[in-house]
């Protein structure tokens, strides 16, 4: 979790655009780690560190930082081939 934390910090620091797109193997843990990583930032969820799992969503406009399970990344990455997204870390 700290790699992509230091992604988004490099990108405000240097006021580049991100689009970080984490995987994770279960819903409970993109939910969670999405969770913590907000907190640790002192943000809410589903604002510039969300996620995105089968049925639901917490994005923004401004979300940089996406959490979502490896089904919801292999469909994206089948509809748009993941256009926008400026790191994948699985």
């Amino acid at each position: 979790t700290q790699v992509p934390q230091y992604i988004l910090e490099e990108a405000c620091a240097t006021g580049k655009a991100v689009d970080v797109v984490v995987t994770q193997p279960r819903r409970i843990a993109a939910i969670g780690v999405a969770d913590r990583i907000a907190s640790e930032r002192g943000e809410q969820c589903g604002d510039v560190v969300g996620y995105a799992i089968k049925g639901e969503a917490r994005l923004s406009p401004r979300t940089a930082l996406t959490l979502c399970t490896t089904g919801v990344a292999l469909r994206r990455l089948q509809e748009d081939g993941l256009e926008g997204v400026t790191h994948d870390i699985v």
